[in-house]
């Protein structure tokens, strides 16, 4: 009886975990928020180093270049698989390239990028900021007059917002060519029509929710990963819990703020 007892009390109370978690949600917000308005101060002030910027675009972007693409491959092809048979079966054939294409520029396209540099780049640069706070190599950069802001995140963050939409703008291409060829095979649709039905779907307005979407995605990945890096204490074990955070974070905010913004400008056509 004892020892049940002594267990109950071991067991973790959900209210508290739940306390725990939205206080530790609030206090990450407001790190990534004077993060960014420090950033984009610098930024403001044309204080970019550009041989770093154009490193961290390699890392970034150039790096993450096959990965994307195979996943927007196999993504196109499973979607444009899928709409294709459903539209077959009510006789719009012809509308395949559109309904392929309208979710490729909104949705598919920026989530893609934005997913795989999430966990290639953000936890990446979140250990890498994690561990130079352990070493106390950011310390060291302080005594230095070196601002870590300055030094570390504007070139990351510079790099992110021109490699983030490139690589977004890339996956959509991806996925295009892909709907092209299942909409051939599985639907018998020739890409000149595909093409036709692209261009009476997609609008102005579609790219621009592609690009505001790409640069959010780019603004969460590294606000985060380096808000993350940036105030994390302890030892070894640290880096591989700031990294697990920075990657479910991001990934969560990434959906939220996808779906937030596909409310506020989503319009009848």
């Amino acid at each position: 009886m004892t020892s049940g007892t002594a267990k109950a009390k071991n067991l973790p109370n959900p209210y508290r975990l739940v306390e725990n978690q939205f206080a530790v949600g609030v206090k990450l917000l407001g790190q990534v928020l004077i993060l960014w308005f420090q950033t984009v101060s610098y930024m403001v002030r044309g204080q970019i180093n550009l041989k770093e910027t154009v490193r961290q675009a390699y890392m970034i972007g150039v790096l993450s270049f096959v990965v994307v693409g195979i996943t927007a491959l196999f993504t196109g092809f499973a979607m444009s698989l899928q709409i294709s048979r459903e539209l077959v079966q009510f006789g719009a054939d012809t509308a395949i390239g559109g309904v392929v294409s309208l979710a490729l520029v909104r949705e598919i396209g920026p989530i893609t990028a934005g997913v795989i540099v999430a966990g290639r780049v953000g936890s990446s640069v979140a250990a890498e900021l994690t561990t130079m706070m352990i070493t106390e190599q950011i310390d060291a950069l302080k005594v230095m007059r070196v601002d870590p802001v300055k030094f570390l995140v504007v070139p990351r963050y510079t790099a992110a917002l021109v490699m983030i939409p490139t690589l977004s703008v890339y996956a959509m291409f991806i996925g295009l060519v892909a709907g092209i060829v299942i909409a051939q095979g599985a639907a018998n649709v020739p890409p000149d029509t595909f093409m036709d039905s692209v261009k009476q779907t997609i609008l102005d307005r579609d790219f621009s929710v592609h690009f505001l979407k790409s640069i959010i995605n780019a603004t969460l990945i590294i606000m985060f990963s380096c808000a993350i890096g940036l105030n994390t204490r302890g030892g070894a074990e640290d880096v591989g819990i700031a990294t697990t955070r920075t990657i479910v974070w991001t990934m969560i905010s990434i959906f939220i703020l996808n779906f937030v913004v596909t409310s506020v400008t989503y319009a009848p056509r």
